[in-house]
């Protein structure tokens, strides 16, 4: 349940903290130039009401993303199982900072090029915004989906934590120890036949990718070397 709502509440706030973010920003791009409030100088263009507003909701909005943004990634496992795990510099963090510079850079570009409400100053920071959100945006959210695709195809590391090898082999290491654990205190005539059975699991082990061809080559001179 608690992971339900964690992931429900996270999503709903980061998702309506974009929208939000955009809508208001468009708001002040079509105030443009302004000034309010008590002032020495004559004021040529009075802010419309509700700016101040705006303004407070734009800054509102990108903490309630944040926040939205850090439930999610913290609503730990699902009732039903284990999930996985993104990590790297690519994970959902690198998602959700693509998607709001892109979905902002959209908004920005689409005012500014086709809202005829929009002053001349109001679409030139629209189109500048636009174009450099874009590309803070774009090639990250991209290359975050990219490697969300590449990862479901991946195989699953299940080897416990304890069972990692040495450093620099991760997962593998603990796979290699598990298969070395097995296959000890077997001699004689069985030890061939354990040879080439944990041959054929290295085999598999490389075709799905878990390990190199350098690895795979290490490891069975290592099983041939032992008969």
């Amino acid at each position: 349940m608690g992971y339900l709502v964690k992931a429900g509440l996270g999503l709903v706030l980061f998702f309506g903290a974009i929208v939000v973010f955009n809508v208001k920003l468009i708001e002040l791009m079509e105030a443009g130039t302004c000034a309010s409030g008590n002032t020495a100088f004559e004021i040529a263009r009075p802010c419309p009401e509700g700016t101040v507003t705006n303004i407070l909701l734009v800054t509102a909005s990108i903490f309630a993303g944040l926040i939205g943004a850090g439930i999610f990634a913290f609503r730990g496992d699902p009732p039903w199982g284990r999930r996985e795990r993104s990590t790297g510099l690519l994970g959902l963090g690198a998602f959700a900072w693509g998607l709001f510079f892109t979905s902002t850079a959209v908004a920005m570009l689409y005012t500014g090029f086709s809202n005829d409400t929009v002053g001349p100053d109001g679409e030139l920071a629209g189109k500048i915004v636009g174009f450099t959100f874009l590309l803070m945006g774009a090639p990250v959210l991209l290359l975050a989906l990219w490697n969300q695709v590449r990862s479901m195809g991946s195989p699953r590391d299940e080897s416990p934590a304890g069972a990692a090898g040495p450093a620099g082999m991760g997962g593998f290491g603990g796979i290699l120890g598990t298969m070395n654990r097995g296959s000890a205190g077997k001699a004689g005539g069985a030890a061939g036949g354990d040879a080439i059975g944990r041959i054929e699991r290295l085999q598999k082990l490389r075709e799905s990718g878990a390990i190199t061809d350098a690895e795979f080559n290490k490891e069975k001179a290592k099983i041939l070397a032992e008969q």
